[in-house]
């Protein structure tokens, strides 16, 4: 039986959890995880317990608290800034198995019980580029759409985006209110036949512009995730080329990999 100071017992109104400073298990990682199934059950709202008040209701270290949180800021379950108490990252978060399916941002949202809309910035035909006509694989210079939008969950900003369509495969959709139509997806399917099934996507950070930040309710030092892809039809014809830049305290990404036989 472990000796009385070298056991911290916690209880967690579920299951009692503790810390043991005789486990092989560094006593920071054992936190960790406390803290972890502790945000899973939706335990903390928005702030979380500073370093001093976790190392005394742990009677741990605030390095090894630091250490602890750090741990979960790198799992994306909380951001910690200098001299600020952490904030818990919201469940709004959009976790995706890209190898499962290719769904749409508002499908995504309803599927996690929350209200998409969109706000429309630029609705307008342009002459493609050079770089997208060849992604849309058309001629220089044919008329494409351009669809830039900032993304929401019920009322949150959540990602900014700009699709780009070859107008030819959809002529007449400047009909379409996209402030109250949210899923783009949904209406090339419904309204041109043009069932979107697979994507090609690369991911990269980028910081924010002071534009950028403004739409989406952050400050330019929190980091953006840049995704660029195409989609495409069950024939191979590329129908959008895109680009989403969504908040990075908001954004995970799931992918399963597989060994080849």
């Amino acid at each position: 039986m472990d000796d009385r100071n070298d056991l911290i017992k916690i209880n967690t109104g579920s299951i009692y959890q503790f810390v043991s400073k005789s486990s092989p298990i560094p006593c920071y990682l054992q936190l960790k995880e406390i803290l972890k199934q502790q945000i899973e059950e939706h335990l903390y709202d928005v702030s979380f317990p500073s370093e001093r008040e976790l190392a005394e209701k742990y009677h741990l270290s605030r390095p090894t608290v630091r250490q602890a949180l750090q741990e979960l800021v790198k799992e994306g379950l909380i951001i910690k800034r200098r001299g600020q108490i952490s904030t818990v990252v919201p469940a709004i978060h959009m976790i995706r198995d890209y190898a499962q399916e290719l769904i749409s941002f508002s499908e995504e949202m309803r599927r996690k019980g929350f209200t998409p809309s969109s706000k429309v910035l630029r609705f307008e035909a342009i002459p493609a580029s050079f770089e997208i006509a060849e992604k849309l694989k058309i001629k220089e210079g044919e008329d494409i759409i351009l669809l830039e939008r900032v993304r929401y969950g019920d009322g949150e900003p959540f990602n900014l985006g700009i699709s780009y369509l070859p107008l030819k495969l959809c002529p007449d959709i400047f009909e379409i209110d996209f402030n109250q139509q949210p899923s783009l997806h949904s209406i090339l399917k419904s309204r041109y036949g043009l069932d979107l099934v697979m994507s090609q996507e690369s991911f990269e950070p980028m910081m924010p512009s002071k534009k950028e930040a403004q739409l989406l309710n952050i400050t330019t030092k929190m980091p953006l995730l840049l995704m660029e892809g195409i989609t495409y039809t069950a024939d191979g014809i590329p129908v959008e080329y895109f680009l989403l830049k969504f908040r990075g305290d908001k954004a995970r990404f799931s992918v399963r990999v597989f060994r080849r036989s």
